[in-house]
């Protein structure tokens, strides 16, 4: 009886192992895959300006601040023109 039970545990075992061993393995081939697949748009969105393009696309979505030559524009004023002036042309009428 005691021999059964041994088998049965180190069959147990035994397919444990097995079956870690094919999770490793297929996470492994799986991960070589995306790894390749990506390198691969990435040279291919090169090839196209793809990739320059969506560079300067995020490049112009980070930079949102406005710069100060844009805020005169927008309030009307120049740069001679007093704090008051200024304070003035922001407020709403």
């Amino acid at each position: 009886m005691a021999s059964l039970a041994f088998i049965a545990i180190d069959f147990d075992l035994k397919a444990a192992r097995i079956l870690v061993n094919l999770l490793v393995l297929g996470g492994g081939i799986l991960a070589r895959g995306m790894v390749q697949a990506y390198r691969q748009a990435l040279q291919n969105a090169s090839k196209t300006g793809v990739a320059q393009e969506t560079l300067q696309n995020a490049v112009r979505r980070g930079s949102k601040a406005m710069t100060e030559l844009e805020a005169r524009q927008i309030l009307g004023v120049t740069e001679k023109s007093s704090w008051e002036e200024i304070a003035q042309a922001s407020t709403y009428k």
